[in-house]
Order: structure tokens, then C-alpha cells, then sequence
């Protein structure tokens, strides 16, 4: 609880010390915690710094990807984190990037995650612009991401839409670069 206090403070240097010890802390003793979810998603909307920001993401992935993963991600999803986690994503270096697509792939493990996604109208242009520009890590969640957007037969327009933006091309290079591994 006192780190929360710590993360909603004005001072910059107690609010990512704040963060960085969060990322540390058990999930179960989080979940618990008042306050925490706000926290974590206040100071990714109003970053104190790189660090601190892939410390509350880090901290974000650890609470969606759990066994009380779909209640966390569906109180995430209640304030608004898809939205904050496609914002960050817009100019994001390769850590907070790669941190940033694994919770929105978490995210997407819950419907309510799905339809905040395909409601943006960033997720798609976005997750397709990751794909072999960031890391291997990113193209992962990126590709995972994708497939959870598609898995709704009744929901053809973000397929097309999908493909309309190239992802086809980029998936096929995706798999090309991935044939070449031993």
C-alpha cells in the first residue's frame, strides 16, 4: 500500500523507485494491494521514465498472466489499459515495446480484452507495424495478438481490414525467416 502512496506522490524519483520495487513484488500480495491497478496505469499514462514504465508494464504482464489472470485483466481492461498500452506503443523503444505487446497479449486472453482491441483503431495498424521492426519477442506477441483479433468467425471486417494493411506479406516474411533456422 505504501507503494501505491509512493507512485501517486508528485516526486519523480519516488514514484519510479515506487514502480521498480512493485515489479518485484508477489503477485498475490498485488492483487491485495488497494489502489494498485490505478497506480500502475497512471504512471504509464504520465511516464517518470523508460524505466519506469517497462517496470509497470513488467508488472502488468505479471498480474493478466496468472491464475487470477482473468479477473485482473478484465478489472485492466474496466480502466481503460488497452488504450494506454496502444498509445505507448505508437513511439515506444524495443523494451517498453516488447513489454507493451505481452500485456496486450494478455489482454486479448479475455473478451472483454479482445473487444477493447478491436474497438481501437490503432491495435490493428499498430500490431501489423511491430511485426519485423521491433524483435523476435515482439513479432511473437504481435503474431499472437492477430490470431486472438481473428479467432471470431462472426467478425470477418478485422481480417480484411488485416489484409487490406499488408499483413499477409508480412506474415508470409515471418514464416520465411522462421523456415531458415535449423
Amino acid at each position: 500500500s505504501c507503494m501505491v502512496w509512493f507512485m501517486n506522490g508528485k516526486q519523480l524519483s519516488t514514484r519510479q523507485n515506487a514502480a521498480l520495487v512493485l515489479k518485484e513484488m508477489h503477485v498475490e500480495a498485488l492483487v491485495k494491494c488497494v489502489g494498485v491497478f490505478e497506480a500502475l496505469i497512471n504512471m504509464i499514462k504520465e511516464p517518470v521514465g523508460s524505466g519506469s514504465t517497462k517496470a509497470c508494464l513488467s508488472t502488468i504482464f505479471n498480474l493478466v498472466n496468472n491464475k487470477r489472470g482473468v479477473t485482473t485483466c478484465q478489472r485492466f481492461v474496466e480502466l481503460g489499459l488497452v488504450d494506454v498500452v496502444l498509445e505507448v506503443l505508437v513511439d515506444a523503444e524495443r523494451g517498453v515495446c516488447e513489454k507493451a505487446l505481452g500485456v496486450l497479449d494478455c489482454v486479448c486472453d479475455c473478451k472483454q480484452g479482445v473487444q477493447m482491441a478491436k474497438a481501437n483503431a490503432l491495435t490493428l495498424p499498430l500490431v501489423i507495424k511491430k511485426l519485423l521492426r521491433v524483435s523476435e519477442l515482439s513479432s511473437s506477441f504481435a503474431v499472437s495478438v492477430l490470431w486472438k483479433l481473428f479467432c471470431d468467425k462472426n467478425e470477418e471486417g478485422v481480417l480484411i481490414e488485416a489484409l487490406q494493411m499488408g499483413v499477409f506479406h508480412k506474415l508470409l516474411v515471418l514464416l520465411q525467416v522462421g523456415c531458415g533456422e535449423g
